[in-house]
């Protein structure tokens, strides 16, 4: 494990991770720390960086000057917040990576905006980029945690709508469960740097209020029947707290015979490729991840 994770480790454990919040507590608390992005930008060359406004979409586009594929990345933010700035360094240099565009979607909060707002609004940015003239084919959908999750019921909606599958996809620790195990969850919860177990049972109450709704598998799409979906990378800490909300994502993938590209580290924290270009792990796996993208032509 390189310095930087250990540094950055020490500092989500000291900002993020919390115990005992309240819903309304949690939401303030996770909005003060996801949607203030203290990461400096720093954009390779030959990247541009544009808003679009547009009745399907709403967001950003990093660019290269002729783009040959086109990713949908759904940020993270427990369903609560977050901000598309966060994501500029990592969404630029999949841009470069790729020769391609990345579209960084916004998306409604809960709880003003329970399930399934965020992910009606998801599948319209899907419908808005075909709508573009976009090949499927060309178009990746990748999120990570809450954005991960957003994903996989992306994924499950196209199908069930007779759209037709995106290229491939990639999550970065999805959440995707509804229903954790307690046991599993108290027993990760230590070696998490950034999600402790109260955060994750408190969030689940916020995005879906109804129970009803919880076992739907746009919200928990670990119970999802994956047929017909398109191949699917998955990355996961084995320190973290979602680390079985991602098995169990694989296993009803791979049940249902889809093609599983599987990374998992120990050692690392929640979401880790997202903080290239300072950590080396994510420099080395956002790699891999274009190398998966690629693959899938």
């Amino acid at each position: 494990m390189s310095i930087q994770a250990t540094l950055i480790k020490a500092v989500t454990r000291r900002t993020i991770k919390r115990y005992g919040l309240d819903e309304e507590q949690l939401v303030r608390h996770l909005r003060k720390v996801f949607n203030n992005s203290p990461s400096l930008t720093l954009m390779p060359f030959g990247v541009k960086l544009n808003k679009v406004n547009q009745p399907g979409f709403e967001g950003d586009r990093l660019s290269v000057s002729d783009p040959q594929m086109t990713v949908l990345y759904i940020h993270g933010g427990a369903y609560i917040g977050g901000v598309t700035k966060t994501y500029h360094n990592m969404a630029a240099r999949l841009a470069k990576q790729l020769k391609g565009e990345v579209y960084l979607a916004t998306y409604p909060f809960a709880p003003e905006h329970p399930f399934p707002a965020a992910t009606d609004r998801v599948m319209e940015a899907y419908e808005y980029l075909l709508g573009l003239g976009k090949a499927p084919e060309d178009i990746v959908i990748a999120g990570d945690s809450a954005g991960g999750g957003l994903t996989l019921a992306t994924l499950l909606r196209i199908r069930d709508q007779g759209l037709p599958q995106p290229r491939c996809a990639v999550t970065f620790s999805p959440g995707s469960n509804c229903f954790p195990e307690d046991s599993i969850l108290d027993a990760l919860d230590p070696s998490d740097a950034m999600l402790s177990a109260d955060i994750i049972r408190t969030v689940i109450d916020i995005y879906v209020p109804d129970p009803a709704q919880r076992s739907n598998p746009y919200a928990s799409p670990c119970l999802g029947d994956y047929s017909g979906i398109c191949p699917l990378m998955i990355t996961v800490s084995t320190d973290e707290v979602l680390y079985s909300d991602a098995k169990r994502v694989r296993d009803a993938a791979q049940k249902s015979g889809v093609e599983v590209e599987w990374l998992e580290r120990g050692g690392l924290f929640h979401v880790w490729p997202v903080m290239t270009p300072l950590l080396p792990e994510a420099r080395q796996d956002l790699k891999k991840v274009s190398a998966f993208i690629r693959r899938h032509g």
